[in-house]
């Protein structure tokens, strides 16, 4: 029964993190650095509730163990049901705090302390109170771990599509979280209550040696074998980063693909976890098999990126579906994310032979380890990927792990030299293998690296596609975005608002994506300012890179004093900045795209409203009537501008607090008199044509009620998009 609760409470608390993550990001952004700081804070609370579970454990008997887990699982339910309101409502009023990464990290690591740490104490609680015998510390120890990552890739299921989402929202997802938390402690409270649930502590057989298994020839005490756990948790969980960017782009990033490969990653380590429970007790020298299996973890890092690659060069632009959804994410996790299960039954194996110490042994290695995974994750995500990129990120930590196992080897001492030899070929043909940069990507695309151009920074991975002579496609994460030369609706999405305005001075656009948008904005010359925010900074050095082989209508996005570029999440930056705007542009992705919601939401739709100076105005594509409809609940005056010769996924609107004048010669007579030099003689004609036969309706039907309208917690059209 103890194993059935910690499982809900796993997938619990994989539902909390994935909840509050989306529900910080909303404030402190949505760029890599942002929600890197968030995990990272997560974690951290994990890891020092490790610590003092296992120090607690140790100074009570069985029963009060179980017992004081069933009240950290009901305060973790109780803080979960009160979680939103305390996190959106709460976290506005206090981020002014927020200036620097170190003060983010702080800040989210404070707010989240007391749930984290109440989660990270339960597994050595539970331990204690289960484990009766020390010969059963790592069967039981792994088989705990076991179900409780089995009930987190149960709660990852959960998120990784609308059947909850979609209907429910995320408050109504965290509430679920928060009932399974409460049902699990009225359980164990229950259990703790009717029957002892261990013997009370005993010396162990060896009669209280603390030396570390099989480790004595090592010469290692037991914090040089936490130290190397930690070690393998920075790079576990900065291979985890960097497979799930190689993930997102070959699976083209959805709302839904991070729950998915998280599913995936957690139900390897789950399965490894109950598979080295049983080696566990057989193995006569578990610590270096635990050091060997560092490098089969390290090479099957490597071999499954490069079967991915490999075969995305042979099929060419055939990029199936089921490959690239399902078979892709299993060949590239699942066999090292196995293996890294098994390892945790065999270092308590190595490092726990003594039931009173159990407690603090298993929350220390789980506190050394979630400390290496925090600094694994923040040097992976704002370093590594940076500097190196994915490709040679991956050949790093994956040569990390294969140094262990070879230290290890030497270590032994007698004739390893040949083994030796040996692991770092295995590693150096894998590597050299292995490609980099645009040989790594390229294929991933279904282009061929001769026409491709990339480019990754903190937050993107971007790919430049030359389609056909002199056009090029933009992908960001693996989805096409864009193109240049410019396609005539982002010129208008720039342009015809601009022209509508009586005098747009400054401006903002969220969003740069080929430049389009802010290109058509910039050639009205009434507009002396305008910011151009946009999270994939790589977007300007491959514009840049055009620029410089002859593309010269990108040359006022590139030397024009009037543009300004800043390379953060747009949302943040309005949320931040104090200036007022005549126009607000917001040139976003599709609905279902990670965190689009965002930008479509009435909350984010009052925010530009209060950065409006008066007579200001708003634009945005409309991908649906629901999103037109909750920005006109925030607008007084809201017009759907349309083509009646094109499609209606070309709409956009313009709203504002006040009324809009909208008269067609006036616009033609404006558009003739700006400055339209650098557009291409058919987007100045075609421009000329939209304007001249343009359709502009007003705002007034309602098909939705105000509580299915898009929300921060609720971002119906993202959520219902697979």
């Amino acid at each position: 029964m103890l194993y059935s609760v910690f499982f809900a409470s796993g997938a619990a608390a994989l539902i909390y993190q994935s909840g509050w993550q989306r529900i910080l990001t909303l404030h402190a952004g949505m760029d890599l650095y942002s929600v890197t700081t968030v995990i990272a804070a997560f974690m951290a609370g994990l890891g020092l509730g490790n610590l003092l579970g296992g120090g607690l454990a140790d100074r009570v008997d069985a029963r009060a163990s179980v017992l004081l887990y069933a009240l950290m699982e009901l305060f973790v339910g109780a803080f979960g049901a009160l979680s939103v309101q305390v996190l959106q409502y709460l976290y506005p009023r206090l981020s002014s705090l927020i200036s620097t990464t170190p003060r983010q990290f702080a800040f989210h690591f404070a707010l989240l302390l007391i749930p984290t740490t109440m989660m990270g104490t339960t597994l050595p609680l539970l331990a204690r109170g289960i484990v009766a015998r020390s010969a059963e510390i790592a069967p039981s120890v792994g088989r705990l771990y076991g179900v409780n990552t089995l009930g987190a890739a149960v709660g990852a299921f959960a998120m990784a599509g609308p059947w909850i989402l979609g209907r429910l929202g995320l408050q109504g997802a965290i509430g679920i979280a928060a009932g399974l938390n409460v049902a699990a402690g009225l359980l164990a409270l229950r259990l703790a209550t009717i029957r002892n649930s261990a013997a009370a502590p005993a010396k162990s057989p060896s009669g209280g040696d603390d030396s570390p298994g099989d480790a004595s020839h090592l010469k290692s005490g037991f914090a040089v074998w936490a130290t190397i756990y930690g070690l393998t948790g920075f790079a576990a969980l900065g291979l985890e980063v960097a497979w799930f960017r190689l993930l997102n782009v070959v699976g083209r990033s959805t709302t839904y693909t991070f729950s998915r490969l998280l599913f995936v990653y957690l139900v390897g380590l789950g399965l490894g976890s109950l598979l080295g429970g049983r080696l566990a007790r057989r193995l006569t020298r578990p610590a270096r098999t635990f050091l060997l299996l560092q490098a089969a973890i390290g090479l099957a890092a490597l071999v499954g990126p490069l079967l991915v690659t490999a075969y995305f060069e042979h099929a060419g632009g055939k990029r199936r579906v089921f490959p690239r959804d399902v078979l892709a994410p299993l060949v590239v996790l699942l066999p090292p994310t196995v293996l890294m299960g098994v390892c945790f039954p065999i270092m308590n194996r190595v490092v726990s032979n003594r039931l009173d110490t159990l407690g603090r042994r298993t929350g220390a290695l789980l506190c050394a380890n979630t400390l290496g995974c925090v600094l694994g994750t923040l040097a992976t995500g704002f370093f590594f990927l940076r500097v190196y990129g994915t490709a040679a990120t991956l050949r790093l930590l994956a040569g990390v792990l294969c140094a262990l196992a070879a230290a290890a080897l030497l270590a032994e001492g007698g004739r390893v030299v040949g083994r030796v030899v040996g692991l770092a070929g295995g590693f150096g043909v894998l590597a050299w293998l292995l490609p980099t940069g645009v040989a790594f990507w390229a294929p991933l695309h279904g282009a061929p690296p001769k026409q491709m151009t990339t480019r990754e920074d903190g937050s993107c991975v971007l790919g430049l596609f030359e389609e056909r002579p002199q056009f090029f496609g933009l992908y960001i994460s693996g989805m096409r975005q864009n193109a240049v030369p410019f396609d005539d609706f982002h010129v208008r999405l720039g342009a015809v608002p601009a022209l509508i305005h009586p005098a747009p001075r400054r401006a903002l656009v969220i969003g740069l994506g080929m430049g389009s948008t802010p290109h058509g904005l910039a050639v009205d010359p009434r507009v002396e300012h305008a910011t151009c925010v946009e999270i994939c900074a790589g977007e300007l050095a491959l514009l840049d890179s055009l620029y410089r082989k002859g593309m010269r209508e990108l040359e006022p996005l590139i030397s024009s004093p009037r543009l300004d570029y800043r390379f953060e999440d747009g949302r943040k930056y309005l949320l931040d900045s104090a200036e007022r705007f005549d126009l607000v542009i917001t040139d976003t992705l599709l609905p279902l795209s990670p965190f689009s919601g965002s930008l479509y939401s009435r909350e984010f739709y009052q925010l530009v409203s209060s950065r409006l100076r008066v007579n200001g105005m708003f634009a945005q594509w409309v991908p649906s009537r629901r999103i037109l409809e909750t920005a006109a609940s925030v607008f007084p005056f809201v017009f759907v501008i349309e083509d009646p010769a094109s499609p209606a996924s070309t709409r956009f609107l313009v709203a504002s607090n006040r009324p809009i004048k909208l008269d067609r010669n006036a616009l033609l007579e404006r558009n003739r008199g700006v400055d339209r030099s650098t557009l291409p003689a058919e987007t100045r004609r075609e421009l000329e044509e939209f304007l001249a036969r343009a359709i502009a309706t007003q705002v007034v039907g309602r098909d939705f009620a105000p509580n299915e309208l898009n929300t921060d917690l609720f971002p119906r059209d993202e959520f219902s998009s697979w």
